[in-house]
């Protein structure tokens, strides 16, 4: 192969940047909103770099696959296998047996670069929350790597059927960005996790390596570099502070790191920028680990989270991004620089072998070869905690995060509408509609987790699917539905924190709440008009004292047996319960002609609200009732079927 690119210790300070924003953000959100877009330069630079290697390569005549990918294996293996094995390890002693082989599942996935794909499969309203996934942040590997094996080819068929470059690439480019800023309207997760959506931000940083290798202007030193290399800078600034979480991204919004990492490459590393502030040795040398330092710092604070929950104290943070510290270090000049730059071919062999034994170990354990050694206590609520599978055996058709779902016959008699505490209730009426003498007789479900079933609330912030615009239709085209039954989790979305409001007002208003309540009664007497029996179902208890995750004590070094909280009825209505909008929501709907059913009549006895049978917990997370707790104890909807 060619010569190595001369060194530009600027661009290694441009990682420092990437890296740094990456992790405040991760660890303290608020302190820097947009840090994740560190990823976007990353991509960028890996773009320019390897753009560079295979330009030269391929422009001298002595490019070599085989080569090439070797060098590749060799940067990224060592560090790689390192942090899969430490998680495998730890993980054995600190996590549950399903979360143990979601991470099993997860080092199989990383082990043929597929997390992205895999992390996208999982996105849903059930998922595992994002800072419980100790391997999350692998999917941009997973899309670096993707890239790189289409990339290469692709240039050696340009180079020998003589295309010309520039379009080719900037074709590439303008495809992929278009599809990124079509899927961010279609699908987020979509948009975030795949390769397609990504690969204009490489295509970015490999067209600008082609200017400069290609046509001779790597020695260029163009007078607008200090223009170029501070417009980059503050386009980078806008981007760590004003992109936020809850906006659709990458999207549009993905074009400030990207033109920023552009701007400061091209400015060159004589510009006043790149030269003092991201040439400064302290600052190079972040660089130079950034990759180890990415791999373990994700881990160290998703294991935090694991253990002390979503909302971990400062000091044990800092704690765990000190010890991903150390392992940054032990690794970098322990593991990684001597097999990076060893000439052993054995020792690259095992490193090959290692990365495969530690991606089969992974898939083991996924398919529950292995697995944490626990008391039946814990499995308990290891087993509670599992994915439910609430629709299991319903056929379902889902747009966005909207489900529509049907069980039994053709006939719907009554129509059930609600958010994800509509869902849990699923697996029961699934198994009674099946068993009606009148197999014509069926039901559907409508409903979108997280979004009350109330006309004209919104979420502002972004495009929520809406499931009451699927109402009317479904209704028109079921013309056998003679029973409505509305049930949510009804108590979070009239508190503080909620995102939703209804003309401009928070629900968590006493006007806004007034408003949405008013609205829900106007649906109920739009569908009495209708001639429909209308039942509203109240929230069944919930809270994190509720979550079974809470019915066991986890600390850094193992599980501990621990018990729940006991929660009488009326602690929980004065709490968490928002008695107020429990009492208004009853009336409203009594006023308009419907039915009430109240959970807490059958899930808190003698006064106690239940959290656990023989079985083990009756929950699945804080806010919905296990499956098989569903199906074999919660009766009080199986009126609603009676045609």
């Amino acid at each position: 192969m060619s010569a190595p690119l001369k060194y530009r210790p600027d661009i290694d300070g441009l990682r420092a940047v990437a890296v740094l924003g990456v992790i405040i953000y991760h660890a303290f959100p608020q302190n820097l909103p947009g840090g994740f877009v560190g990823v976007d330069i990353f991509f960028v630079i890996s773009g320019y770099l390897i753009g560079g290697i295979l330009y030269k390569g391929l422009k001298s005549g002595d490019f070599r696959f085989a080569e090439f990918y070797e060098r590749r294996i060799r940067r990224l293996f060592p560090s790689l296998v390192t942090v899969l094995v430490l998680c495998l390890v730890y993980g054995f002693f600190v996590l549950l047996r399903g979360e143990y082989e979601q991470l099993g599942k997860h080092v199989a996935a990383g082990a043929i670069f597929i997390q992205n794909i895999v992390f996208w499969q999982e996105c849903g309203y059930f998922d595992t929350a994002a800072d419980t996934k100790p391997l999350l942040h692998l999917w941009s590997l997973a899309v670096e790597e993707q890239f790189y094996i289409f990339f290469p080819p692709l240039l050696l068929l340009a180079v020998r059927k003589r295309w010309p470059m520039a379009p080719v690439l900037g074709g590439l480019l303008l495809l992929s960005l278009v599809g990124n800023l079509v899927m961010s309207r279609v699908s987020g997760s979509a948009d975030f996790f795949l390769t397609p959506w990504r690969a204009w931000e490489f295509l970015g940083g490999a067209l600008l390596a082609w200017w400069h290798f290609d046509k001779d202007h790597e020695e260029d030193v163009p007078a607008h570099r200090h223009l170029f290399s501070f417009l980059g800078a503050i386009l980078l600034a806008m981007g760590l502070v004003l992109i936020r979480e809850d906006s659709s991204y990458p999207g549009w919004k993905a074009l400030l790191p990207v033109a920023g990492s552009l701007l400061v490459i091209e400015g060159g590393k004589g510009a006043w920028f790149n030269r003092f502030i991201l040439s400064n040795p302290a600052v190079v040398w972040i660089g130079l680990i950034s990759y180890p330092l990415y791999l373990f710092h994700w881990p160290a604070l998703s294991f935090v989270h694991i253990v002390r929950g979503a909302n971990p104290d400062p000091v044990t943070l800092w704690v765990a991004l000190g010890i991903a510290f150390f392992l940054t270090l032990f690794t970098y000049y322990l593991i990684e620089r001597p097999i990076r730059h060893t000439r052993s071919r054995g020792a690259f062999w095992v490193l090959v072998a290692s990365f495969i034994i530690v991606g089969i170990l992974g898939w083991i354990i996924w398919r529950k070869g292995i697995y944490p050694t626990t008391s039946a206590r814990v499995e308990q609520v290891a087993f509670a905690t599992r994915n439910q599978g609430f629709f299991d055996g319903w056929e379902t058709d889902i747009q966005g995060n909207v489900y529509v779902c049907r069980s039994g016959g053709k006939e719907a008699r009554t129509l059930y509408l609600g958010d994800s505490n509509m869902w849990h209730y699923a697996p029961r009426i699934g198994v009674l509609v099946k068993g009606l003498q009148d197999k014509n007789t069926g039901v559907v479900m409508l409903g979108s987790g997280g979004r009350p079933p109330i006309p004209e609330v919104i979420d502002p912030r972004k495009n929520t699917p809406i499931a009451m615009d699927r109402l009317d239709s479904l209704l028109r085209s079921n013309p056998s539905i003679r029973r409505v039954v509305i049930a949510a989790n009804w108590d979070p979305y009239f508190q503080t924190g909620t995102k939703f409001e209804i003309n401009g007002r928070s629900l968590a208003t006493p006007l806004g709440e007034k408003e949405a309540i008013t609205a829900l009664g106007g649906l109920m007497k739009a569908l009495r008009d209708k001639g429909k029996e209308v039942v509203l179902v109240l929230s069944v208890p919930n809270g994190d004292v509720f979550d079974p995750r809470h019915f066991i004590s986890r600390t850094f070094t193992g599980i501990l047996i621990s018990k729940p909280i006991p929660v009488s009825r009326e602690e929980f209505l004065n709490g968490i319960g928002d008695l107020a909008s429990r009492q208004d929501m009853t009336r409203t709907a009594l006023a308009n002609g419907a039915k009430v059913i109240d959970p807490l009549d059958f899930l808190c006895i003698d006064g106690m609200c239940l959290q656990e049978n023989e079985e083990g917990p009756v929950r699945f997370d804080k806010a919905h009732l296990r499956s098989g707790y569903v199906k074999n104890h919660v009766t009080y909807l199986d009126w609603t079927l009676v045609p």
